[in-house]
């Protein structure tokens, strides 16, 4: 678990260059991809079958995690958030599907393209709870 905790952060912080992000930025957002990995692997410990509910709730503390480090940041949350589901994104699900198309296994094309689509669906669901709860909830501080 720690591997994988490390790892998390090391490829967010990856893709955080990528994406431009503030150097000053970067080990937070390394740690926000180490705790969206922490809550998928604790969720899918106990829930074996549930990579579907796993990726909600790590969507959700992604998103969460990216609105408190903005108010205390003063930095867009998007510069966590974005990031931070990188761990989440259904990487293999998506090769699985193309792998199976080219090899003509169009039932197995269509299972994974389903599940693949499902997990991008409820990581854009799990950000816009998040996003729809209103700002002086992640703020920190007075009059923020």
């Amino acid at each position: 678990m720690i591997v994988g905790l490390v790892l998390a952060a090391v490829a967010t912080m990856g893709f955080s260059v990528i994406f431009n992000v503030p150097r000053r930025e970067l080990v937070f957002c390394g740690g926000v991809g180490a705790v969206v990995w922490l809550v998928f692997g604790i969720i899918t410990h106990f829930l074996p079958e549930g990579t579907v509910a796993a990726t909600f709730f790590g969507a959700m503390t992604a998103t969460a995690l990216g609105r408190f480090l903005s108010a205390i940041r003063k930095m867009p949350s998007t510069v966590y958030m974005i990031p931070g589901i990188i761990p989440l994104v259904p990487g293999v699900a998506i090769y699985r599907t193309m792998f199976y198309v080219v090899t003509g296994e169009h039932m197995l094309a269509v299972a994974q393209g389903v599940y693949a689509l499902s997990l991008a669906g409820v990581i854009s669901v799990g950000v816009l709870i998040i996003l729809s709860l209103p700002r002086k909830i992640f703020s920190i501080g007075k009059g923020t």
